[in-house]
């Protein structure tokens, strides 16, 4: 019931100014990286979400992992607060089978989605972030099962400094220092941050420092890109993996680096890319005796690309190699190394007049489960400059990580028995755009097999993974953006955003009680509105309403003011304004209400 409140209350105050359409809305034609082939974000045949730098900035929210939460059909899954320690998935997969990438670089955790998004990269270091969704495996090889989140880096050269602090309730606060210095012919960006809190509860403070550096210049048509980042988190674990245990307590430090260049050889374009990894990970099961359950673990990633593209009357081709190589040594674990090498191709064609065809496939070799290969198809039709429909089809996989292979505790045991798990997706779309209005939706299937899950027969038995589940997730999306502005200049609500996802799932589990995968969203309601008030203050609300799978439904506002006095941004935001007491993962309860405001201060020089 409140859920349809929420959406008829939306759809009455909305419809009235349906019949004002005095304004054009245009898409900013960004190019994306949701393929192989980039391209502008309205020729896309694919469901992708582009959160541009400006749309970051109104957003209530103080981490990257708060951001994603307001990305239609993304399960943003929190135990603590902050990004302290969250899980993302994407359209009812589990936090396994999200790939999270940084220039298009593959960031992704091999000992444990739990570290997926140990991002070290600051919000003020991010020109936009896309979140592609559905299989990916085609573009970026394994583990893009069920989508693929991008974090694109800021690249400018000039000369620009931004110092800002914040606080907060439960002795919340953070200092940071971002900017861009032009040295000759080299562009430099860089990002220092540190964030604490006592907690919200006992034995959920934290600490974060986290530092980033990126760097790009030319040699005459060659393009280059250097990238480091480094995050260190402390924070205190109550019940986060078992609520037996409320002591629980973690550290987790990550270092990414990577370089990538664009070449200009000839006809071809050539795209080289490598990057390293490294994270440490300090776990306590129980803080107060020290020696007991006490795990660290050490992972390296590491690895090369090399990618060509051309073209001819045919159209655009891509092709290309890679490399790499995961390693852990770990006091749980052991010590393992598994390689991984393939290739791939993508083929992009018009062969008439308002259709777009891509078609690719991407061969992998692990050394666990030797060569496979995994196909994708994307078509879309341009039916007139203002309706584009599309449709997609494509194979993906996932390997088990080195936690669900190797991991023994009282709590959870692992299972070095495990087969890959893989799904077959199918999806239609439209998008259409038109004066103020962009509407988007889709429909799509997936079909997944030998699907992975921490299990149990009954209450007693600790959770151990098995190749337990064969699904079938039927879902569908649509989503509304009206730019009232664009109509009545003067009207005090100058956008209003709506999306909303449903899915159904029909999950063969036997006789075992599920960790993760029987608790997805199944309702996903989005609401964000922006309105100006007196004195140049603009305020931003954002609510979600989330109906999860055998858990209960709850509704969060958010809320933001800000406003902009010469270089100083102003700002005072209120999480879960109305103080509601639920959580994402059940015996792991969030903040209620959470009053924050900050200051930054900004100046460029050119």
């Amino acid at each position: 019931m409140k859920f349809l409140s929420i959406a008829l209350f939306t759809l009455l105050f909305t419809t009235p100014f349906l019949v004002a359409q005095e304004k054009t809305y245009k898409l900013n034609e960004i190019v994306i990286s949701s393929g192989r082939i980039p391209i502008s974000f309205s020729d896309l045949s694919r469901s992708v979400t582009v959160l541009t730098a400006n749309e970051i900035k109104n957003i209530p929210a103080n981490n990257i992992q708060d951001l994603l939460k307001f990305v239609s059909g993304v399960d943003l899954r929190a135990r603590g607060t902050e990004g302290a320690q969250v899980d993302i998935s994407i359209r009812g997969g589990s936090f396994e089978q999200t790939l999270v990438l940084i220039d298009g670089v593959r960031l992704s955790d091999p000992q444990t989605g739990h570290h997926n998004l140990n991002l070290p990269v600051a919000l003020e270091n991010i020109e936009r972030i896309e979140v592609l969704k559905g299989q990916g495996a085609r573009v970026f090889g394994a583990n893009a099962f069920s989508g693929a989140v991008n974090i694109i880096t800021k690249k400018e050269k000039r000369n620009s400094l931004a110092l800002s602090t914040l606080g907060g309730q439960n002795r919340l606060y953070e200092i940071s220092l971002s900017g861009s210095a032009q040295t000759g012919f080299l562009g430099n960006n860089f990002s220092y941050a540190k964030k604490k809190s006592d907690g919200y509860r006992h034995n959920t403070n934290f600490e974060t420092n986290s530092f980033s550096l990126g760097q790009n210049f030319s040699l005459g048509e060659n393009q280059f890109h250097l990238f480091f980042g480094y995050i260190d988190k402390n924070f205190g674990a109550n019940s986060f993996y078992s609520n037996l245990f409320p002591n629980q307590f973690e550290r987790t430090i990550t270092r990414f680096a990577n370089a990538t260049a664009e070449i200009p050889v000839g006809q071809f374009q050539l795209s080289p890319k490598i990057y390293y990894r490294n994270n440490f990970d300090d776990y306590h099961l129980d803080y107060l005796r020290q020696d007991w359950n006490h795990n660290t673990h050490r992972t390296e990633s590491f690895g090369a690309e090399l990618q060509a593209s051309f073209n001819t009357q045919f159209g655009t081709t891509y092709f290309g190699g890679e490399f790499g190589k995961d390693e852990i040594r770990s006091s749980n674990l052991g010590i393992h190394v598994r390689t991984k090498n393939g290739f791939y191709a993508e083929q992009l064609i018009h062969p008439v007049k308002d259709f777009s065809i891509s078609a690719g496939l991407f061969a992998y070799n692990y050394s666990s489960i030797g060569w496979k290969v995994w196909p994708g198809f994307d078509i879309s039709y341009s039916a007139t400059d203002e309706l584009k429909l599309f449709a997609s089809v494509g194979k993906a996989f996932r390997l088990p990580t080195f936690t669900e292979l190797y991991y023994a505790s009282p709590a959870n045991m692992g299972n070095p028995n495990l087969l890959y798990e893989q799904t077959t997706n199918y999806e239609l779309g439209f998008a259409h755009t038109q004066n103020f209005l962009r509407t988007s939706g889709s429909i799509f299937l997936k079909e997944g097999k030998d699907l992975i899950d921490w299990v149990r027969a009954k209450p007693t038995n600790p959770w151990r993974v098995e190749n337990v589940s064969n699904l079938s997730t039927l879902g569908a999306e649509v989503s509304f953006d009206f730019q009232l502005s664009r109509i009545i200049e003067s009207f005090p609500i100058t956008s209003i955003n709506l999306s909303y996802t449903y899915l159904s799932s029909d999950r063969k589990t036997g006789n075992y009680e599920s960790k993760y995968l029987l608790d997805h969203l199944r309702h996903q309601l989005i609401i964000g509105l922006t309105n100006v008030l007196p004195f140049g203050l603009t305020q931003n609300w954002m609510i979600r309403y989330e109906e999860r799978e055998n858990i209960t439904s709850h509704l969060i506002v958010d809320s933001q003011i800000s406003a902009r006095i010469e270089m100083f941004d102003l700002f005072l935001r209120a999480t879960n304004l109305f103080n509601t007491s639920y959580f994402d993962i059940p015996g792991v309860p969030l903040p209620g209400r959470w009053i924050s405001a900050g200051v930054k201060f900004k100046i460029v020089t050119d």
